[in-house]
């Protein structure tokens, strides 16, 4: 039967040679180290820690860096400490490959196109011979541009707009930011037309133009909350996504800690209108799930078939 608990010596002891073995052979998860030294998994996450909290208090410099993110998922995963720049630590497999799959997928934005540090740090990164990452629909690089020159210079826009229900109206806004959430660009802006707060997805804009036209200094006032859909108030809806949906979570309020379950993520979201999530949702193609309450559930499965054509769709 594997050890449940090491004294202080057996757990230092353990700390070296797992060191040693995972610098020989790699990352290595959790159950096979356990399953070598004969030890229970919660002595092994006990011993990684240990290693993690190792310092030279003469130089004030960590030993090991341990990828906590990769331990969470049973994964033992670390490289060298360095106490001062004088080199760059040694980063491990998984790090590495994510800061190259990120770099991948900034290079394939228009606004990052032809970035000349993005392409210095992929050089430096990599050989190179990468997997070509691709961001989804692909906005127009000439639209960013220009919004960006409003937010920049403070001046007013007009433009043609398809809200997520396919309604089309001819929209003036006092341009504040731009936020990049997942794969989708969105103009946070003061909207003159609904005397609202909006956010806008600048794929579905079309007729761009600039105005001569000053930002009021209303708008400039206001404070533009991270989350692209509502602003803290509203139901909460409890929801589960997939990795490759979890921008839902950054879309929405959040109440509470979005927690990592073996699907996915699994957190709750304050929603201002259940008909409008119950869109978004669907957006997802069963990526994400509505847990609670079931008032939204329904919503959901109800547009979900009227999508399918098996109810005519209604306007809101």
């Amino acid at each position: 039967m594997p050890k449940q608990e090491l004294d202080g010596e057996e757990l230092y002891q353990l700390a070296l040679a797992i060191v040693g073995l995972v610098l020989k052979t790699s990352d290595l998860t959790v159950s096979d180290l356990a399953d070598h030294f004969l030890v229970s998994e919660k002595v092994v996450v006990k011993a990684v820690r240990a290693i993690a909290n190792s310092e030279d208090l003469d130089r004030y410099q960590t030993h090991f860096y341990v990828d906590e993110d990769s331990l969470e998922k049973g994964l033992v995963s670390f490289g060298l400490g360095q106490g001062s720049l004088e080199s760059p630590p040694v980063m491990s497999h998984e790090q590495l490959a994510a800061i190259t799959m990120g770099l991948e997928y900034l290079s394939s934005l228009p606004e990052f196109s032809e970035n000349e540090d993005l392409l210095e740090l992929r050089k430096l990164i990599g050989s190179g011979d990468t997997v070509p990452v691709q961001a989804g629909p692909r906005v127009q690089a000439e639209q960013v541009h220009q919004l960006r020159e409003a937010v920049v210079n403070q001046v007013r826009a007009e433009f043609s707009y398809v809200n997520q229900t396919g309604k089309r109206s001819r929209r003036v806004v006092e341009p504040l930011r731009i936020d990049l959430i997942g794969s989708k660009h969105y103009l946070r802006a003061f909207c003159l037309t609904t005397n609202e707060l909006r956010s806008f997805r600048i794929e579905r804009m079309t007729e761009l133009a600039l105005s001569s036209e000053s930002v009021s200094e209303q708008s400039k006032a206001l404070e533009v909350p991270d989350e692209v859909y509502g602003n803290g108030g509203g139901v909460a809806v409890s929801l589960s996504a997939s990795e490759s949906a979890a921008e839902i979570f950054w879309n929405f309020p959040v109440v509470g800690e979005v927690k990592r379950t073996d699907a996915g993520l699994e957190g709750e979201i304050l929603v201002g209108s259940l008909p409008a999530l119950a869109r978004h949702v669907v957006r997802y193609g069963g990526a994400v799930r509505v847990l609670s309450p079931q008032a939204a559930r329904d919503l959901v499965r109800e547009f979900a078939l009227q999508s399918l054509g098996e109810a005519g769709v209604g306007e809101e």
